[in-house]
């Protein structure tokens, strides 16, 4: 398997703030500011020493959160400006959870309803603890700017922050000075609950043509990377060619790749394919579903497909059965989700 690596411009970030000398946050990486800017990505063995010795070295023991306040929409290219012009907050932070693995595939995420909150659960797929613990607080501290930014000053402690961590009550005191939410420690997992009333806020910054635009990038950048070490992310990427082939080239076979396409594709068998996915807690057909449901409103989006044009383009053998699938997934039918006013 090869090695995860994360973008350079959150390294170059967390130098520029200071938390140590450059000297000693680098000790033992074999890298400088030069090399560092010559290049795109750095391996995670690298970046873990870099989080150890700023751990060690830096004079403030909150440095994640204050890194990830300063995580601002240029740090992450297509996806922070797609995340920033999203129709809703709720859009905007699931837009972000989705799309910044391109830049850091050092996590999976995931959305889950709940009565009165949507929770945003991160999950660690490097198995470094270090990393593990600066990325969910960095990346909170991210959601929590981007909150603001979207929806303007808002009430102290709206939303909740759950840490698996035990804190010491010191370190707690500081960390609930700098977070805005509301702090839980020693949680089942990681997570972020956003109230449904914050959720579904229209945001000020929409603009669906750099929407769709950043959107675009987001997915040509997600097809140009090497996903050897995400068989997940791979799978997605395969499903997501094969619609856009479809799409934009009248590619005369409009089946999705099957399961065992996908697993030639990436020189595995199914069954090995299918409990890499299991690691990831997905599957084939999870993908499979996910894009297609993303594909099919913005289709719906574009008044010259009509619904049974959507249905060929998505793989389904009669309108029926794509019908039936979009209300499972939206709770409407595409008729009525396309009649409703432009979110």
């Amino acid at each position: 398997m090869k090695e995860q690596k994360i973008n350079k411009a959150y390294l170059l970030l967390a130098l520029s703030l200071d938390f140590a000398s450059v000297d000693k946050v680098l000790n033992n990486t074999g890298l400088s500011i030069g090399m560092l800017q010559q290049t795109n990505n750095v391996d995670l063995k690298i970046v873990v020493k870099v989080m150890r010795n700023i751990k060690r070295y830096s004079h403030t023991p909150i440095w994640p959160s204050i890194l990830g306040a300063h995580l601002g929409v240029n740090t992450h290219g297509p996806v922070g400006y797609a995340t920033i012009s999203a129709p809703t907050l709720g859009k905007a932070l699931s837009t972000f959870l989705e799309w910044g693995q391109i830049r850091f595939d050092t996590y999976i995420g995931e959305i889950i309803e709940r009565d009165e909150y949507f929770d945003i659960i991160i999950r660690d797929t490097t198995g470094y603890p270090e990393l593990k613990e600066v990325f969910f607080e960095s990346f909170m501290r991210a959601f929590e700017v981007l909150n603001t930014l979207i929806l303007g000053k808002q009430t102290k402690e709206p939303t909740e922050l759950h840490f698996e961590r035990c804190v010491p009550p010191q370190l707690q005191q500081l960390m609930e000075d700098e977070y805005d939410s509301k702090l839980y420690f020693e949680s089942a997992v990681n997570k972020l609950s956003i109230p449904k009333p914050m959720w579904f806020s229209r945001s000020p910054l929409y603009d669906k043509d750099s929407y769709e635009f950043n959107l675009r990038k987001c997915q040509q950048l997600l097809n140009e990377r090497d996903l050897g070490n995400r068989p997940d992310l791979s799978v997605r990427s395969a499903i997501s060619k094969h619609f856009d082939q479809v799409i934009h080239t009248n590619l005369q076979t409009r089946t999705p790749p099957s399961l065992s396409e996908v697993s030639q594709l990436l020189h595995m068998s199914e069954r090995t394919l299918n409990r890499k996915l299991k690691l990831y807690n997905t599957s084939y057909k999870v993908i499979l579903e996910k894009e297609r449901a993303s594909l099919s409103v913005k289709l719906l989006s574009e008044a010259r497909y009509t619904v049974g044009d959507i249905s060929e383009l998505l793989g389904y053998r009669e309108p029926a059965n794509f019908c039936r699938a979009f209300k499972n997934w939206y709770g409407l039918s595409p008729t009525v989700y396309r009649r409703q006013p432009e979110s």
